[in-house]
């Protein structure tokens, strides 16, 4: 039955935390375009799609880190004894936020690709002007990146995780 409550405390922090980074995102985001948040509605398509792929992003490169996070929890079961809703805490936490950081560093490095392909083209601008074909060359080129570099980023947060005891026998 414990399995079973912690199991549960991992949806509810997944649940949470993974609000948190949604939330923090967006109003970076908001912040870096110098948007009102009223500037979302039919009127500018190319931001909307913008942001979609962007969240997409976030939303894909975090859906990889939860069995990663499951299998953190399978072995703090079995190696540590007495109450495990704090390490089980802490390992959800720094996995979501190395995620969250790992996510920024691919969406920016996604849009300085642009800027650098695109040398002519005021993307900022575009996306406020409806240029849907900016918006969809932006977030092609997030999607791809974040398709590619998924499975290393979870390589890299297994290596927060905790491990099992190896026996060794000479």
């Amino acid at each position: 039955m414990e399995l079973f409550y912690l199991a549960l405390s991992q949806i509810i922090i997944s649940i949470i935390l993974a609000i948190i980074i949604f939330f923090i995102s967006y109003k970076v985001l908001i912040k870096v375009f110098r948007l009102e948040e009223n500037k979302f509605d039919n009127e500018n398509l190319a931001l909307s799609i913008f942001f979609s792929g962007v969240i997409f992003s976030i939303g894909y490169l975090l859906s990889g880190i939860i069995p990663s996070i499951i299998n953190a929890i399978q072995l703090i079961e079995i190696n540590i004894e007495g109450y495990l809703f704090f390490e089980v805490f802490k390992y959800s936490s720094i996995c979501l936020l190395v995620g969250f950081i790992a996510a920024s560093t691919i969406q920016f490095s996604s849009f300085f690709l642009v800027k650098v392909l695109t040398k002519y083209i005021r993307e900022v601008e575009e996306l406020k002007k409806n240029n849907l074909a900016v918006s969809i060359l932006l977030v092609s080129i997030l999607i791809s990146i974040t398709l590619i570099c998924k499975d290393s980023l979870v390589f890299l947060l297994e290596t927060f995780l905790p491990q099992p005891d190896i026996i060794q026998f000479n």
